[in-house]
């Protein structure tokens, strides 16, 4: 699989993204309770496994005890090392409940990307400035891990920018039908999300690429193959092992 350089590390162009895993379809109550009832612990780890086999090398993942362990006792098991990007989401899988707990246990278990989730950067109000997120940024290069952010936000991402926050990638939505998520009330256009990754120097994760389960493999990645820079990264949820055989193999023929 092609793989990508972001600082010193190398990641595979395509990310194992970990949101069925907890039960987090952004689709309906029925696909939460199907994904929650097949995903223990070792139905986890065995998908990931079907990633690592494919050549995928990073999980990306909200912060929580459940993935580190597993995570963990897979790399005992193989000799590549698997990357681990994390993000300070507070949610339900998880005890930790602030954006700066949930960082220092990133940092603690060395995820080798830390990513200040769009809870904290998209925040109503930040106006010229996201307060606190220097600090945030400075305190993940102090421990010799790359940072990055999770926004949903074109002006986010630009305001970052010019505001030099020392953001190493930036986890971001796209897609050609423009999905974010359900309620999601932002008005930004397919367009200019295309423009602020392609305008942007820095890597992308792009996130939600396929719509949530919404758009087939095949026309979903062909679209960010002709609307991504070739340093992007993916990052796709998989509910199932024929699922991430399915799109590696879409993946490989068109990167």
């Amino acid at each position: 699989m092609k793989q990508v350089t972001i600082g010193n590390l190398t990641f595979s162009k395509i990310l194992c993204g970990t949101n069925a895993f907890w039960g987090h379809s952004h689709f309906s109550e029925a696909r939460n309770t199907e994904y929650l009832r097949c995903f223990d612990d070792e139905t986890i780890a065995r998908t990931i496994r079907h990633c690592v086999d494919l050549g995928i090398n990073t999980v990306e993942s909200c912060a929580n005890e459940r993935i580190v362990s597993i995570l963990s006792q897979l790399q005992e098991k193989i000799s590549d090392p698997v990357h681990f990007v994390g993000s300070t989401r507070i949610d339900e899988t998880s005890e930790m409940k602030s954006h700066q707990q949930k960082l220092s246990f990133l940092i603690e278990n060395r995820a080798e990307i830390c990513v200040i989730h769009a809870q904290y950067v998209d925040r109503p109000g930040k106006k010229d400035s996201i307060k606190g997120l220097g600090s945030l940024v400075e305190k993940i290069h102090d421990a010799g891990l790359l940072a990055g952010i999770s926004s949903h936000r074109v002006e986010t991402v630009e305001l970052c920018e010019k505001q030099c926050y020392g953001i190493d990638t930036y986890l971001f939505p796209l897609n050609l039908s423009g999905f974010v998520y359900p309620g999601y009330k932002g008005s930004e256009s397919v367009q200019e999300r295309i423009d602020i990754v392609r305008d942007t120097p820095k890597p992308f994760i792009l996130i939600k690429t396929l719509g949530a389960g919404r758009i087939p493999p095949d026309e979903g990645l062909q679209f960010i193959a002709e609307n991504s820079k070739p340093g992007d990264l993916v990052s796709i949820g998989f509910g199932t092992e024929d699922e991430v055989s399915e799109s590696v193999g879409v993946a490989e023929k068109l990167f």
